[in-house]
This record gives C-alpha cells, sequence and structure tokens, in this order.
C-alpha cells in the first residue's frame, strides 16, 4: 500500500467508523470488534489482536483460550463463588534463567468481598502484597522467586481467605485495632502472630503461631500462667494455621471467651481449601508463560480493560528518564540531564552536614530520604570510568560539621535548592525534590519562630 493510500485511510478513519468504547465479552463480539475497526490492507488477524490487547490479553489466541474457558464455566455446577489468585515469578538460579504465571481458583461459600472489602484484604495475614484486580481476582504485586514459592504463596493466601469466611474476623487496620497488641506483651514464646477483629462485637483475637517448642510441658504451664494472670483466655485449635501450615502450631488468644470459643469451633476440622503440590499432590492450578495476563470473569464481564501492575509499563515524563525497573513497584525517574559530579559534591557535603544537626524529626526525615535518592541519581549519571576519586564517599563517609543554629541550616538548604535548580532541567523529580526541600525549611522555620 502506497504512502498516499495508507495517509488517505487513516484521515478518513474517523468519519467511518462509529463504534461503542465498550470492551467485547465474547469471542464473537472480538470478531465484530475485529470488522468494524478494520482498515482496508489490513489483514483480520491483525483487528483481531488489536481488540485482544485492548482488553488485556496478549494476543486474538491467548483471549480465544481464556473466554473460551470463562464462556464454558457453569456457576451450577460449581460450589460456591471462585476466586482466582494470580502470582508471577522468575527464577534467576535456572539455566536458562526461567519465568512463569501461576493461577490458583478456589471456591467459597460467599462472594470475596462479602467478608472482606479491598481495603481490608492488604492487610491480612498472606496476602500483604497482592491487590484485588477484580472482586473475584486477587494479584501478587511483586515476582517471586520460583515456581514451587509462588505455589506456596498463592495457597497461603487462599487459607488466609478461606479463615476470614469461616471465622468470620476480619484483620486489624487501624492503629488503634492494633494496639491490642500490646497486650501480648511478655507473653512467653510467642511468635508470627497476626491480629484479628470480629466486626459485630469489636473485640480482638491475636492468632499466635510459634513452632512445636511450645507443646513441652514445661512453656505450657508457662504460658497458661501468663494467659491467667493477665485475665485473657487460649485455645489451641485443631487446625493446620495460616503462617506455616502443618509446621507452626496455631494458637488463639483473645479477652472474650465467647469469641475464641465460636471462632475454634468454626476452625476445628475445616478441611484446608488448597494444599501446597508436593510428589503426592500435584499443582491444582494453571501455569501460563511470565507475559500472560489472567482476566477473570467478573473482569471480562465488567467491559473494563484490566490494570497493569506497577513497573511492567512503560511510561513517559518531559526532561526525566526511568533508571530503576521491577515488577510489583513504581519506576523510579531522575532528571535526564546529569548534574556535575563536583555539584553533587557540594550538595552532599551540605546534606550530611544538615543530618547531625539538630532539627525536627520530620525535617530529618525530609533530608535523609532525598540524600538517599540524590546519590541514587548520581550512580545513575555517571558509571564505571567515568567517576571521579572519592566518588563513593560524595553522600556518605565524609566529614560534616554541624550546623547548629536554625539560620545556618536554612542556608544550607537555600544553597542546595540553588544548586539544583540551577543544575538540573525542569521536570517532575526535580520539583519533587524542591518541594522536599521546601517542606524541611518550613519545618525548620516553624521550629525557629
Amino acid at each position: 500500500m502506497g504512502l498516499e493510500k495508507i495517509m488517505s485511510t487513516l484521515s478518513s478513519l474517523p468519519e467511518r467508523i462509529s463504534f461503542s468504547n465498550t470492551l467485547p465479552k465474547t469471542i464473537q463480539g472480538i470478531k465484530k470488534r475485529a470488522k468494524k475497526i478494520g482498515v482496508p490492507g489490513q489483514k483480520h488477524t491483525e483487528a483481531l489482536d488489536i481488540v485482544a490487547r485492548e482488553m488485556g490479553y496478549r494476543d486474538y489466541r491467548q483471549a480465544q483460550q481464556a473466554l473460551a474457558s470463562s464462556e464454558g464455566f457453569s456457576e451450577v455446577n460449581q460450589t460456591g463463588y471462585p476466586v482466582f489468585l494470580c502470582a508471577y515469578w522468575r527464577n534467576t538460579d535456572t539455566t536458562p534463567r526461567s519465568a512463569g504465571c501461576e493461577t490458583l481458583r478456589v471456591y467459597l461459600p460467599r462472594p470475596m468481598n462479602d467478608f472482606v472489602s479491598k481495603h481490608q484484604a492488604m492487610y491480612a495475614r498472606n496476602l500483604e502484597g497482592f491487590r484485588q484486580e477484580a472482586p473475584d481476582h486477587l494479584e501478587m504485586i511483586s515476582n517471586t522467586s520460583s515456581q514451587a514459592r509462588a505455589w506456596e504463596l498463592l495457597v497461603r493466601a487462599a487459607l488466609s481467605l478461606q479463615f476470614m469466611e469461616m471465622s468470620g474476623l476480619r484483620p486489624a487496620t487501624s492503629q488503634k485495632q492494633l494496639q491490642a497488641l500490646e497486650q501480648l506483651e511478655g507473653f512467653p514464646s510467642k511468635d508470627h502472630v497476626s491480629l484479628w477483629i470480629d466486626p459485630t462485637s469489636g473485640m480482638w483475637v491475636a492468632l499466635d503461631e510459634p513452632y512445636g517448642h511450645v507443646n513441652n510441658e514445661p512453656m505450657v504451664k508457662a504460658r497458661t500462667a501468663w494467659i491467667t494472670h493477665n485475665t485473657l483466655h487460649l485455645t489451641k485449635p485443631a487446625w493446620a494455621g495460616l503462617y506455616y501450615p502443618n509446621h507452626a502450631v496455631p494458637h488463639l488468644v483473645s479477652p472474650s471467651e465467647h469469641l475464641l470459643r465460636k471462632t475454634t469451633v468454626a476452625l476445628e476440622g475445616l478441611s484446608p481449601i488448597a494444599v501446597v503440590p508436593s510428589e503426592e499432590q500435584p499443582w491444582g492450578g494453571t501455569s501460563e508463560p511470565y507475559s500472560s495476563q489472567f482476566i477473570s470473569p467478573e473482569r471480562l464481564a465488567s467491559g473494563i480493560a484490566r490494570r497493569a501492575r506497577p513497573g511492567t509499563t512503560y511510561g513517559f515524563s518531559k526532561g526525566a528518564v526511568e533508571y530503576h525497573r521491577e515488577a510489583g513497584y513504581p519506576s523510579l525517574w531522575r532528571p535526564e540531564t546529569p548534574l556535575s559530579q563536583a555539584d553533587h559534591r557540594k550538595v552532599g557535603a551540605e546534606l550530611q552536614c544538615l543530618m547531625i544537626s539538630p532539627m525536627p524529626f520530620k525535617a530529618y526525615q525530609k533530608i535523609r530520604t532525598w540524600c538517599s535518592t540524590l546519590e541514587n541519581w548520581m550512580y545513575s549519571e555517571y558509571r564505571g570510568g567515568d567517576r571521579n576519586q572519592d566518588f563513593d564517599i560524595t553522600y556518605y563517609g565524609g566529614e560534616p560539621s554541624v550546623y547548629p543554629t536554625e539560620p545556618e541550616q536554612l542556608s544550607a538548604l537555600k544553597r542546595i535548592r540553588t544548586i539544583i535548580i540551577n543544575g538540573y532541567v525542569e521536570c517532575k523529580p526535580r520539583r519533587d525534590l524542591l518541594k522536599g526541600l521546601d517542606i524541611a525549611t518550613a519545618i525548620i522555620e516553624g521550629q525557629a519562630t
């Protein structure tokens, strides 16, 4: 196709195509949309891939596989409501290196958000590293180190969901709720403690999961005596636990005997909703390539494209360059033009003096954070042979002296600000740095007045 014909086709596209932005939910819907967006000279398979990518799939083939599975799924033939748990992994110890995405489907008596909110879930034992991608889908945010580790983390996450649904407890989420842990100070051999709240009464239950040494008679007596002395109640349910299922020894502690009894009854005899794979027990989930992106039935039904995990997409920031990317974490950016090493030394010397000077803790925190960030920027700006002598002690390791008064500290911050403005181009990372310096300045000024 000649250039003139291509330009003509593209310029006429808005006039000849008018269709809903709602994404399709079926294979047939993908085919219909592909026909609508297709342009003369474009293969139909290319249009199919475009639509599939809009929906969050790698290509049309992956969309076909996922949708065929979803369309064949019948809630009537299953027990309960499905929840899908996903984890990504990269193993750098294998040759060649390996990677993948694991998905575990479990069924619960109620929809997940009926017994734990999106906000609460991130505070639950074994769910801290997950995010709710859809009402029926929890996805691990960062990568784990191996396929076996991914399986283990997914099983533990499933067990935590089962624990909350069966017990009716919710994870403690506020500082006020977490203060209850202070009541367990001095409890002999407590370990791997998680705190849970009964939403009806507001009473707390602590799940204490030490190892087997707590079964020794002297330790049992010591723990029982401590519980009695502190007017608390203790049970040891016949249950696998959450921290290290079937290896740690779960105990429940609460000031409410009634709540403790009710929780213990709910847990005892509970069959685990999932088990860690072994020679006798194969993996009960699915294993896909690392680049795959699972889309749950509820996400699909919403017609809204799934969100990418942090650190897995490319972005743009005017005047800035990305210098660090890691799956599960926001990308790190710095100004695209480097600050001279001489200016780095001046800024580093000032910051080292400020960090040993008397000032409000919040101001110190800001200064310390930006000292570390500027060092990271410097190491990204200059590589290997480009680094001058004493490069490694620019921001840490010098011989700083104290700025004892507020005016001296404010003057130092002003000098740093001038160097940053003159040395770095205008961009978001520079604006963030200047904002941090301004906050530290305002705190110190406030103390001076």
